[in-house]
């Protein structure tokens, strides 16, 4: 169990299997009618009840559904309907201007590609000061993209990309560590940033007997150490959005959103061999604790936003993680001034992300970023990280409110915690906050 304080809120991890049990199996709905009254069986999770021992007033966190408890119903095929946009928003609410971001931000998760001026324009237009490039890649790949930003030095972190396979070299090589190891420190040599791993580590590589490689693998050990040696972070994205290790139904919200609709089931991970959600945080737990000299910056949240216990218990026991919100904003948005609480209290260990691109548009995707962290304004469509063919955001099908970060801790999270690992980007930020008459 574990158990942590964000302000006055307390948070208490608490059992409730027997959610099921206490649910009746049908309720009326709706206004009577004549004649018949409507049944609707009401699934378990839409009125939990609390566990024996919480008494009135008092809070508890219901457990998440288990994984069969959402299983669709016999029969049923997901749609090939195309989820169209979110409806028109029926509500005269205030709004603040948000014209770029509050003060010059780090991203720490962009899929920029070899640098460009337009980036950089693109960057200037919505506030943000530095961008970490991840798709450097090795060998040839990172050789590149250095090269390509090499004028915009102090704007650009480019960062190396993990791969099973380097030089040639599989993993399941007795020759890769070493091989790995070398590779890392040439790209540091020559100037790359930090490490980006993707989820491919836990979900998609593999040994020879077929499964799965995990973050605490030995073979990877002397990668990790050499980017302590050169003290540079790993941004590494373990594990997938929870919703996809749920199953394909009208019940999951992924799918109500609009993924899977006539796609098949790929990015679903139900029952098709792969590893559990939870067997790759174990994982993630074994490599903080094997490297403690080693920075990872778990992107997304760590994917544990489902569970800030989880979030807080990564951060507490590992002094060495750091997390960054890329993806995550839909999710946070529905609890605002519980991830308020949350942020002030972690304010040192958060870093800012979006996991954009340079073709993402500012008005749906930029902007909302900076809505959410700087004001207080209240349901507004949050930035979709997948926006689907018919134009629904695939990562949630709602509106999100914002949670209006003190300045102090706003700082912090847009640039200060990013610039402990990342000196070299301070003099842009220092220009920039010199330009807009900003204190450093």
């Amino acid at each position: 169990m574990t158990n942590f304080r964000v302000g006055s809120l307390v948070v208490i991890a608490a059992a409730c299997g027997a959610v099921a049990s206490q649910m009746p199996s049908w309720r009326m709905v709706g206004e009577a009618q004549p004649g018949d009254a409507l049944r609707v069986t009401t699934p378990p999770y839409a009125a939990p009840h609390a566990p024996a021992g919480v008494k009135e007033g008092e809070t508890w966190i219901p457990e998440v559904p288990g994984m069969d408890a959402l299983a669709p119903p016999a029969g049923w095929q997901p749609s090939r309907v195309d989820v169209p946009w979110m409806p028109a928003t029926l509500l005269r609410l205030p709004r603040t201007n948000v014209i770029r971001a509050k003060y010059p931000v780090i991203d720490f998760h962009l899929h920029a590609g070899n640098t460009t001026p337009q980036l950089i324009q693109l960057m200037d237009r919505v506030g943000v000061a530095a961008e970490v490039n991840l798709n450097g890649g090795t060998g040839a790949s990172i050789d590149s993209a250095l090269k390509a930003s090499e004028p915009f030095r102090d704007r650009v972190a480019d960062f190396m990309t993990w791969s099973d396979t380097v030089s040639g070299i599989s993993i399941n090589d007795p020759r890769y560590p070493a091989a790995w190891a070398a590779e890392l420190e040439r790209g540091f040599n020559a100037g790359a940033m930090g490490l980006k791993v993707a989820k491919g580590l836990g979900l998609a590589a593999k040994n020879p007997d077929g499964t799965f490689i995990q973050a605490d693998d030995p073979r990877l050990d002397a990668g990790w150490e050499m980017c302590a040696k050169y003290n540079k972070p790993v941004m590494i994205h373990l594990s997938d959005s929870i919703g996809r290790f749920y199953p394909i139904s009208p019940s999951n919200e992924r799918y109500e959103a609009g993924l899977w609709h006539g796609s098949g089931d790929e990015g679903n991970y139900y029952k098709n061999g792969s590893p559990s959600h939870e067997r790759i945080e174990k994982a993630r737990e074994n490599m903080h604790a094997r490297h403690p000299r080693t920075i990872f910056v778990n992107a997304h949240m760590a994917m544990l936003y489902y569970d800030p216990s989880k979030v807080a218990a990564l951060l507490d026991t590992y002094p060495n993680a750091m997390v960054e919100t890329s993806a995550t904003v839909q999710d946070l948005g529905r609890a605002p001034r519980f991830w308020r609480d949350f942020m002030i209290k972690y304010q040192d260990r958060i870093l800012f992300g979006t996991d954009g691109n340079p073709g993402m548009d500012p008005d749906t995707f930029w902007l909302p970023h900076f809505r959410f962290f700087e004001t207080f304004d209240e349901y507004f469509e949050h930035p979709a990280q997948i926006r689907l063919a018919g134009g629904s955001p695939g990562h949630g099908r709602w509106n999100i409110s914002g949670i209006g970060l003190p300045d102090q801790v706003l700082r912090k999270v847009y640039y200060q915690n990013a610039l402990k690992y990342l000196p070299s980007l301070r003099d842009s930020l220092n220009r920039l906050l010199a330009a807009r008459g900003l204190q450093q």
